[in-house]
């Protein structure tokens, strides 16, 4: 089994999502119960690092096109998930935190485009379908955040937030010695840049306006994510007066739906196609947000998960296939842009939904969430015109 790459990938993939699945769910709980900050701090913290992340991954992942070994850039990064984890857990104020945001998880997030890379990459030099490969890889992490968030949760609630915190320290150590001994040195990205040096015909390392659309289009749905994502919590525990453990389960719940929906999505691609698929998953966001903003039972929540999970398992499996498929040689640089946009999301959400709740409660962000995913469909369906008009001008000519 060990010396089956895929499998490797699997489970390095989703072992390193665990890591981050005990730090990022509870980040805004941290922020506003464990260090005493107020809701509007949370979009401080997220604009800050994710500025910081989008320079630093963006730098990382491009050392990988132009050949440096991805397993080396890899180990640096999950060297950055354990000092950060070590840094949040002796954090006592809010200053501290954003410093080891701001300096340590960049180098921890950029594992996300760079496990990303070495995937595509792999997908490419064994003739697997990436699409396929991808969405199988993404449901590890789903896999994952099964029994990542309500271990968060529960952890928090019955050990505090610094057993939590040395906890994903210990689980990212595990993955660097997981990585050191059977991950194998990806090659691809080796070859490539030893045969471009050969013929001096380097590929233009531009990205064509189609991957900046679609980085419009993943913004905009991550944007709706993270701000539920960062307001579910708050709105459990401080409107509704329920325990700490519920918004674990709650994720839980939607990565267990995400599950199945990753492993089927690639098929259903091929029989109506990524555009259309990914237009329903914005659909699905829609109808979820307006129910749960309509919702105050925690159990009227668990059962609209469905909608959740179907909208979250299509995009996260088709989106990084779909930033790679229009972005020719540049696989890292595409992988990068996938991950920085939705960062760049994720700092608009949160810091839009710490605005709003400071002053209209935890609820109000739901509708920022139904505005930001009715943008995201408009813009995809903009996209799916535009490529389909200039396909067809194509076979024409």
């Amino acid at each position: 089994m060990l010396k089956n790459q895929t499998v490797v990938l699997f489970l390095t993939n989703g072992i390193t999502a665990l890591a981050f699945a005990l730090v990022l769910p509870v980040m805004s709980l941290f922020l506003v119960s464990g260090l005493h900050t107020e809701p509007a701090y949370i979009g401080i913290y997220t604009t800050l690092t994710a500025l910081m992340t989008v320079l630093v991954s963006q730098k990382m992942t491009g050392l990988i096109d132009k050949g440096v070994p991805g397993k080396r850039l890899l180990l640096i990064s999950l060297t950055g998930i354990v000092a950060a984890a070590l840094g949040f857990s002796v954090a006592s104020e809010f200053w501290q935190a954003l410093l080891v945001g701001c300096l340590l998880m960049p180098f921890a997030s950029s594992s996300i485009p760079l496990i990303l890379t070495i995937i595509r990459h792999y997908a490419d030099a064994s003739g697997k379908n990436s699409t396929k490969l991808n969405s199988q890889m993404r449901s590890s992490v789903s896999m994952l955040w099964v029994f990542g968030p309500p271990l968060a949760f529960l952890s928090v609630d019955q050990l505090g937030f610094a057993a939590n915190f040395r906890t994903s320290a210990l689980i990212a150590v595990l993955v660097m010695i997981w990585v050191t001994l059977v991950l194998q040195q990806p090659k691809p990205e080796q070859e490539d840049h030893q045969q471009q040096s050969k013929t001096g015909a380097v590929a233009d390392s531009r990205l064509g306006y189609e991957v900046w659309m679609l980085g419009a289009v993943m913004l905009l749905a991550n944007m709706a994510n993270s701000a539920y994502i960062n307001t579910m919590p708050l709105y459990l525990t401080k409107d509704l007066g329920l325990s700490t453990a519920y918004p674990g389960w709650l994720m839980g719940a939607a990565a267990a739906v995400e599950i199945p929906v990753m492993l089927l999505v690639a098929g259903w691609a091929v029989k109506v196609g990524k555009l259309w698929i990914m237009k329903a998953a914005f659909v699905c966001a829609m109808v979820y947000y307006v129910s749960v903003y309509f919702s105050s039972s925690v159990w009227t929540i668990l059962a609209l998960q469905l909608l959740n999970g179907l909208f979250f398992g299509i995009f996260a499996g088709l989106g990084v296939t779909l930033m790679q498929d229009y972005a020719g040689k540049n696989i890292g640089k595409a992988s990068a842009f996938y991950t920085n946009a939705m960062l760049v999301g994720t700092m608009l959400g949160t810091s839009c939904m710490g605005l709003v709740s400071q002053y209209f409660g935890f609820k109000a962000p739901f509708l920022l969430c139904l505005l930001s995913i009715v943008l995201a469909f408009v813009v995809m369906s903009g996209f799916e015109k535009r490529v389909g008009g200039e396909q067809a001008q194509t076979q024409t000519e």
